[in-house]
């Protein structure tokens, strides 16, 4: 459920118990008595250990809970509450975050929970209590316990009205406080909430004149309403005569990429570099921003230039990869992400090495690297799975991709994305009916999977004579994702194939400017060709050619219509 509190694991009896357990037993010469308070305890407990074995958590939450009747053990509270959150009974978590909180009352965490989960049950005054004890004694003083109230409170995203009427109750207990302010602002901006933002960050601007984060709150309200004419002036102001100019100025800069604004971010990096000849973050956004316009030569350099040093050398050698992958240089490829062996990278580098083997026909080790995955990261086992089943189908073997796909459903029985990519497969091999089969166990999962009716519609299309069921798929699949190319070359091709050809055209024209891709690009022109626009249709077919000529549909459209 995304709350920042680590699971507690617990021995068969926790130290309180291990202590009462100790303690002399009654005399055996007297009728048997009822049993101890110890004793009920340690039953509640074991029940609960033999339940959490057997992955029922919420019997082993109720076991726990029922334990503290009888034994005061704040880790045994906080654990019986972890256990209650991961069965999403919110009403047993809030019972145990109480006696949690009772049991420890400094307890952050036990806080976090309760403000929470009273939140979502409606219990604001419950929330209020929270939030005010959380600013109170946070350990960084007020300001940080003010913020730390909205960090809490942004991932609360489906009872946004709730939390912001929450905190705006929280700053009128401290008016002339800049930070309570400053973390309204920021949930405000969090929550969409632009007007109450920006009225925030200038009261916190008023309040603390001298302030650093205020201003660069009320710079990315501004980003947000898109007066970048204002936030640049703004940001111009705080940097002037400012020792940490390049700090400001790159946390600018990141709000401008975010805004799509990359020719005054570009300007914001050089204005770091121009006083900052060595500053690695201004280098490394360069590079990344060259990267994203294709500029390769220049991201190259850049890259090259920062892949010998500590802070971004990690970093700079999977941009290497990338680069020499879009070229095509899958040797040099395949060295780059080998270098990858730590940071937030790591598993996209050594995903990206399988992918490189393979393309250099190296099959069996780029599969031995994913299942050597699987064994590090078992939660991402379904979509490595998916990975080594692309790669066997790009390599000709469908038999043996489908197979591994069978196999891994075996073990995660109805996975969309297995089932999903089995689908492919299963068209590829001409098996339409399981192919079939397997998208409509995916929508029989999630009706509104839109990649999904796309999948199932277009196959009715290309494959079929059910083109009104096609057209319902699309058309939902549409509604869900209206600017998807795939989904809008779907309904171009669909209405192609039911005759009509202008309208064809001009949703394909659309795919095609979105997404040139070969086969939107055999569609397009086929679509232009039985109009008559055959000069234009070649021009696509050529264009498409340059960059995949090997392409299957994209070779089939142009044999049949120009033999």
């Amino acid at each position: 459920m995304g709350f920042a509190i680590s699971v507690l694991g617990g021995c068969l009896l926790s130290p309180a118990l291990q202590a009462a357990d100790s303690a002399p037993s009654a005399s055996a010469a007297h009728q048997p008595a009822a049993p101890s308070r110890e004793a009920q305890a340690q039953y509640h407990i074991l029940a609960g250990e033999v339940a959490a074995g057997r992955k029922q958590p919420q019997v082993a939450a109720e076991e726990f809970i029922q334990a503290l009747d009888f034994v005061s053990d704040p880790a045994l509270a906080a654990r019986a509450t972890m256990l209650a959150l991961s069965a999403n009974d919110a009403d047993l978590a809030l019972n145990g975050a109480r006696k949690w909180l009772k049991l420890e009352p400094t307890s952050l965490e036990a806080r976090e929970v309760i403000l929470r989960l009273a939140l979502r049950a409606g219990l604001v005054d419950d929330s209020f209590q929270q939030c005010m004890a959380i600013v109170a004694d946070h350990p960084g003083g007020p300001d940080d316990g003010f913020r730390h109230v909205a960090l809490l409170l942004s991932q609360e995203e489906d009872h946004a009205a709730s939390a912001l009427l929450l905190m705006e109750r929280l700053v009128a207990t401290q008016p002339k406080r800049s930070g309570a302010w400053h973390a309204q602002g920021l949930l405000a901006l969090r929550f969409n909430d632009i007007d109450l933002a920006e009225r925030s960050a200038r009261e916190a601007m008023r309040l603390e004149p001298g302030s650093k984060e205020a201003p660069l709150l009320l710079t990315g309200v501004l980003v947000r309403k898109g007066d970048f004419t204002e936030s640049d002036r703004l940001l111009e102001n705080q940097v002037r005569n400012n020792p940490i100019e390049s700090d400001l100025r790159l946390g600018y800069t990141r709000l401008l990429i975010e805004a799509n604004q990359k020719g005054r971010a570009r300007k914001q990096l050089k204005a770091v570099l121009k006083h900052e000849a060595d500053n690695t973050d201004a280098q490394y956004m360069l590079g990344l921003l060259d990267l994203d316009e294709g500029k390769l030569d220049e991201a190259e350099l850049r890259f090259k230039a920062l892949s010998t040093g500590k802070e971004r050398g990690v970093d700079a050698h999977y941009y290497l990869g990338r680069i020499a992958e879009r070229r095509d240089q899958f040797e040099n490829a395949l060295k780059e992400y080998t270098l990858v062996s730590s940071g937030q990278q790591v598993l996209d580098a050594t995903i990206r090495r399988a992918t490189m083997l393979a393309r250099l026909g190296r099959l069996p080790d780029a599969r031995a690297t994913l299942e050597q995955l699987r064994e590090q990261y078992p939660q991402l086992a379904p979509r490595l799975y998916v990975i080594e089943g692309q790669l066997l189908g790009d390599a000709g073997e469908l038999d043996e991709g489908q197979r591994l796909y069978s196999e891994a459903l075996k073990l995660y029985e109805n996975d969309p994305e297995l089932l999903y990519a089995r689908s492919l497969i299963n068209e590829r091999m001409q098996r339409l009916d399981e192919a079939e089969s397997d998208l409509r166990a995916v929508l029989v999962r999630e009706p509104a999977d839109a990649r999904a009716l796309n999948a199932l519609g277009f196959m009715l299309t290309v494959h079929g004579t059910r083109l009104d069921e096609a057209e319902r798929l699309i058309v939902k699949a549409l509604e869900l994702t209206p600017q998807d190319p795939s989904v809008i070359d779907s309904m171009g091709w669909l209405r192609f194939r039911q005759g009509r050809a202008s309208e064809a055209v001009a949703l394909l024209a659309r795919a095609y400017e979105a997404f040139p891709d070969p086969e939107v690009a055999a569609h397009f022109g086929e679509a232009l060709w039985s109009t008559g626009e055959r000069e234009r249709a070649q021009q696509v077919w050529k264009k498409a050619q340059e960059t995949a000529p090997d392409h299957p549909v994209l070779q089939e459209t142009v044999k049949r219509l120009m033999p």
